[in-house]
């Protein structure tokens, strides 16, 4: 019997990592398990302001799977790295949420293996993933900026939620490019009587994605 499912459940329900070994996705759960991150995902986009966005199971399937192994990895398990090729990166707003519905318990997982210092593999695994992934890793506290700029290709509701996450965890480099994204953050400060944080001289504008 695959313990994959009952793995993921409990992350996304309950946010706990139960883990007795290095959970594997047969292909015969691949189905109820593709149906489950999708509903996940419907509920969470929902939420979410602007043009409907689109489930992208294949992006969804792979944070999946980069989770169990971050997971797995942080608690002493044997494992192999973390995909950092960069074939794997966000290049629509659907991509971008898809992803975001389960590395969004990522930032746990960096905390609990940053303790081990910055020269752990799985740290330094962590922080290029989240740099790439602006949405996820605008939650992590790390030193520089995102690789991937946190425009979200114009979406309103994307760049909304980013704000709101960054209103939290203000950092110069991870502010967004002059236009509607940052505009969100200054509108967000205001509301909530934060100072509204400057760019740093040095932020350079990223492509858009």
């Amino acid at each position: 019997m695959s313990n994959y499912e009952p793995w993921l459940r409990g992350v996304i329900e309950n946010g706990e990592s139960i883990q007795s070994g290095l959970p594997a996705l047969s292909v015969g759960d691949l189905a109820k398990v593709r149906s489950f991150l999708q509903e996940t995902f419907e509920f969470r986009a929902r939420e979410v302001a602007g043009p409907r966005l689109s489930f992208d199971a294949e992006v969804s399937l792979w944070a999946a799977d980069l989770l169990a192994l971050a997971c797995w990895r942080s608690v002493g398990g044997e494992g192999p790295s973390l995909p950092l090729d960069g074939e794997r990166e966000p290049t629509t707003p659907d991509s971008h949420l898809s992803a975001d519905t389960i590395l969004r318990f990522l930032p746990s997982v960096y905390r609990r293996v940053k303790n081990r210092g910055a020269n752990d593999a799985l740290v330094t695994e962590l922080e290029v993933i989240a740099r790439r992934w602006p949405l996820t890793g605008v939650l992590l506290d790390l030193e520089g900026p995102p690789t991937t700029s946190p425009v979200f290709a114009g979406h309103p509701g994307l760049q909304l939620l980013y704000a709101e996450r960054f209103v939290e965890n203000p950092r110069g480099e991870w502010l967004p490019p002059e236009g509607p994204g940052r505009e969100w953050v200054e509108r967000i400060c205001v509301e909530r009587g934060r100072p509204v944080p400057a760019p740093p001289a040095s932020l350079g504008e990223a492509a858009s994605v």
